[in-house]
């Protein structure tokens, strides 16, 4: 999975891609940082097992220098490096910049982003639906096409699920920038600042999750040993820096859950897709497994952690054994069982 920082210049997104991922001096066109998803589970899992290793579901996310266009709020090749990505966080600038003498402007930055998403996608299916009525060839994307293009000319960005899953496999290969799971993103100054109305107003009212970070502060908390970490959010009466809840939430937006193994060699978090089967969740590990797919074993974590062993679990019933199309569900502790 693949997430992608835009914004306006003189956001922090540069400080927050540095903050998010430990990459320091992130100045290339794009940047790429793998993010851990932090898991109590994985850490406690590996307390009772002490594996070898430990491994933690990860997402991609990139960084843009390049410089702003003249006459769009994104340029063009952001907008070509982004169709990638599976979310987009809005930067929000929400604090005083030495670099601009421009005021803090959360809605407006907010609403330029949102048009520059809208505006991008209404010309590509635009030129699409003007082609067909030349050609007539009729694909069966086209239909998809038409319903998205008659949302876009009315300046909406289509809500969450408005398509299928088979809809929108159907036009997967034009990457719509407004149909990416979003995010937005306010960076602030330390202590806070306060948000209009306005602009939590219109988040609200697209739907989306706005989440609150100091970049600078998050930044100087990368780079701290855990135990300085924790002294120095204990001081603030926090349990843990933004970062971490910015990160879940992000993973949360993309629909992902994990399911976890855990054994003396490893104790791991494998991120999938809500609604994943057990076989497809099988294959996530080795395709191998997924081919000569024979049962999946199950115990949730919660249970397990309630009942302290996996032969305790099988004594009070909760110990399952799962077919192929079981719906794997997030925190499900899962052996699986293959031949081939």
């Amino acid at each position: 999975m693949r997430a992608a920082l835009i914004g306006l210049p003189f956001s922090g997104k540069t400080t927050l891609f540095e903050a998010l991922t430990g990459i320091a001096e992130a100045k290339k066109e794009e940047n790429l940082g793998t993010i851990k998803v932090p898991d109590p589970r994985i850490d406690h899992l590996a307390e009772i097992y002490k594996p070898k290793k430990k491994t933690y579901a990860e997402f991609i996310l990139s960084d843009y220098q390049n410089a702003a266009a003249k006459e769009a709020t994104l340029p063009a090749q952001v907008k070509n490096l982004i169709q990638k990505s599976d979310l987009l966080i809005l930067v929000i600038r929400n604090f005083d910049s030495p670099m601009t003498a421009a005021p803090t402007d959360p809605a407006g930055e907010y609403r330029k982003l949102k048009e520059e998403l809208l505006l991008t996608d209404l010309v590509t299916a635009e030129r699409r639906v003007e082609r067909e009525a030349k050609e007539h060839k009729n694909p069966p994307e086209m239909p998809v096409i038409r319903k998205l293009y008659a949302m876009l000319e009315q300046g909406a960005l289509p809500p969450a699920d408005t398509f299928s899953a088979e809809e929108m496999a159907l036009i997967a290969n034009y990457n719509f920038l407004s149909l990416k799971k979003r995010l937005v993103l306010v960076n602030e100054p330390e202590g806070g600042a306060v948000l209009p109305d306005e602009f939590t107003a219109a988040v609200t009212a697209d739907g989306l999750v706005s989440f609150s970070v100091c970049a600078p502060l998050e930044k100087d908390l990368s780079q701290m040993a855990s135990e300085e970490q924790k002294e120095f959010l204990a001081g603030f009466g926090l349990a843990e820096p933004a970062r971490d809840r910015f990160i879940r939430a992000a993973y949360e937006t993309l629909g992902l859950i994990s399911f976890l193994t855990a054994g003396e060699d490893e104790v791991r978090a494998w991120p999938i897709r809500k609604g994943t089967t057990a076989v497809e969740a099988a294959g996530k590990i080795h395709s191998d497994i997924q081919r000569g797919f024979i049962r999946a074993e199950t115990i949730h974590y919660d249970d397990f952690i309630r009942h302290g062993s996996e032969a305790e679990c099988k004594k009070a019933g909760l110990y399952r054994l799962e077919g192929k199309d079981y719906v794997v569900k997030d925190g499900d502790i899962i052996h699986f069982r293959f031949n081939v």
